[in-house]
């Protein structure tokens, strides 16, 4: 595992959502998940790349669950970490006058990424180790995979068979509408 990363907020947020909780095609993720944040947690060279406008610790607050076991494991780890991460994994995403993050590669064939994920990408391009995003349900980042690595982006997926899936499932969507 790489030691550095930057974490897409859906990773522990299915890691923290109990089994019992879902559907039988997400149990695999879901243990793939739980997986990662208890190895991730663990590791005392574990490191996450966050935002210095805490965009991403905002969404965090707002996504990851608190009241269940891997939650709670989970905020214990990132709370202790936010006290001693190091200057250089916080980083400043500046943004255009238009509101758009500088180092987000908008072209062509990434003007339709959602824009809310968007801050993923700009922080892995802003930081000097460009550290790999690690991605679990959203398949939409599978068809952009080819394109960030252009950049330097590195995705890593939990479960490439799920957001395979995913991902099929949004563009099948996507092309009957």
């Amino acid at each position: 595992m790489n030691n550095k990363i930057i974490m897409d907020t859906n990773v522990a947020v299915k890691a923290a959502t109990p089994w019992q909780d879902c559907k039988d095609e997400e149990l695999y993720v879901q243990k793939k998940c739980a997986e990662f944040i208890e190895r991730f947690v663990t590791d005392p060279g574990s490191k996450m790349v966050l935002d210095l406008d805490y965009e991403i610790i905002k969404e965090y607050r707002n996504r990851i669950p608190r009241n269940t076991d891997l939650g709670k494991i989970f905020w214990r780890w990132f709370n202790t970490y936010i006290g001693q991460i190091s200057f250089d994994d916080m980083i400043k995403l500046e943004k255009d006058s238009d509101g758009n993050y500088v180092m987000f590669p908008l072209e062509e064939r990434t003007v339709k990424f959602d824009m809310s994920d968007r801050k993923f990408v700009a922080l892995a391009r802003a930081h000097t180790e460009q550290p790999p995003i690690i991605e679990a349900t959203d398949g939409k980042w599978l068809g952009y995979k080819d394109v960030f690595e252009e950049y330097g982006v590195h995705i890593e997926f939990l479960d490439m068979d799920y957001a395979a899936m995913m991902y099929e499932r949004k563009t099948v969507n996507k092309r009957n509408f």
